[in-house]
């Protein structure tokens, strides 16, 4: 082999393999500090995609079963109200077979009025329980509907009115949100025909109003904008509801995404539409003033009490689901995550070993480096 000094090649071959070790050492520093084989993509393209969708699909399970959870917390509480419904039904009942008996003759009065309490507290207790805004028991959806697209007239600043009546869910006292799609002026008036606001506001902007009599909303919007090319759109959302709720009844059960997928399979519907008013459950229509009507009034309120069972016993069967459907979510997380750590994380025994032989290739190769550097010198040993 030639002595030369213009090319040192045991000095690059040293160095390549100096630079591979330390690349080694370095991804295996990497994986030891973070705890995953998989840190980006380029260690393992594949491995990195299929990870990252099982990841994803971990928390829309996460999120699937915090739904669940709370779907069931609602449920528990419609549950509860039930319940003391039930037990005054019960009670209703109890006074009705009282009343119906001649030896009662002389306290019809008053059992007829702790009916009358019981059903008005019956009626409180279907119209105030609500779980986060939603009505549980008496089958009424408290959002409020507004005619939601009208456009300008023909001249800017003429007037289109979206008139919203009780049937839409517009009560007293109640405040809404209104939001326009466009510049313009928006009046609210009630009832009475008084205006309870005016307000001239951006694309996107939004009111708050309030109904301090009667229970119809008219909404007024006025076009800034030339004739034709304005197009508004007012929706709406009951954000403070104070008393009693007029709103149009529940159309179909409610759909509860339990799932991580957009599909049937992955949702569970609870049926809201079931109301547990005393004229829901048919009570309230005679007395036990008479004690014929105390007999009457006995078939009356066990039909009710009939009635509620069976709407219960759906209500618990959706439960039931319910918790079945988060055992089964709890156990898709703990697999999803499962697969995911198999691919992603280090096997931090063999990242040890590696780490620790490509430590030694290093300082082997630095070593080598130096040595090969040191041959060139050999040269001068020529000119002696």
């Amino acid at each position: 082999m030639a002595l030369t000094v213009q090319t040192n090649t045991a000095a690059i071959t040293a160095l390549k393999h100096l630079n591979a070790n330390s690349l080694s050492m370095n991804k295996s520093l990497e994986r030891l500090s973070s705890g995953f084989r998989v840190n980006n993509a380029a260690d393992d393209a594949s491995g990195f995609a299929i990870a990252s969708k099982l990841d994803a699909q971990a928390g829309r399970l996460k999120a699937a079963s915090q739904n669940a959870a709370q779907a069931i917390a609602m449920v528990k509480m419609a549950d509860a109200g039930i319940n003391e419904i039930q037990n005054m039904v019960n009670r209703i009942q109890t006074l009705a077979t009282q009343a119906a008996s001649s030896n009662n003759a002389g306290e019809l009065a008053k059992l007829d009025a702790e009916r009358l309490k019981l059903e008005a507290q019956i009626d409180k207790i279907a119209n105030s329980t609500n779980f986060n805004g939603i009505n549980l028991l008496n089958g009424v959806d408290n959002s409020v509907t507004f005619d939601s697209t009208f456009t300008a007239g023909a001249t800017p600043g003429s007037a289109q009115t979206a008139s919203i009546v009780t049937a839409s869910g517009a009560s007293v006292n109640e405040t809404y949100t209104l939001t326009s799609a466009a510049t313009g002026d928006i009046t609210v008036t009630n009832a009475a025909g008084t205006t309870v606001g005016n307000v001239t506001f951006a694309a996107g902007k939004s009111v708050s109003v309030q109904l301090s009599d009667g229970a119809t909303l008219s909404v007024t919007f006025k076009a800034t904008a030339a004739a034709g090319a304005d197009t508004v759109a007012v929706t709406n959302q009951d954000v403070a509801g104070v008393g009693a709720n007029t709103g149009a009844t529940y159309a179909s059960a409610l759909a509860f995404q339990v799932g991580a997928d957009n599909n049937t399979n992955n949702q569970v519907t609870i049926d809201l539409t079931k109301a547990y008013t005393t004229t829901a459950l048919g009570l309230g229509t005679g007395d036990l003033t008479t004690q014929a009507n105390a007999q009457a009034y006995i078939d009356t309120a066990k039909a009710a009490l009939d009635k509620l069972i069976t709407q219960r016993a759906d209500l618990g069967a959706t439960q039931n689901q319910l918790g079945f459907v988060q055992a089964n979510l709890a156990t898709s997380i703990e697999q999803s995550q499962a697969a995911v750590a198999t691919i992603r994380d280090a096997d931090m025994a063999a990242e040890m070993a590696n780490f620790t032989k490509n430590q030694i290739l290093v300082q082997a190769g630095t070593a080598m480096l130096a040595q090969a550097n040191q041959a060139a010198q050999n040269v001068l040993s020529l000119f002696r």
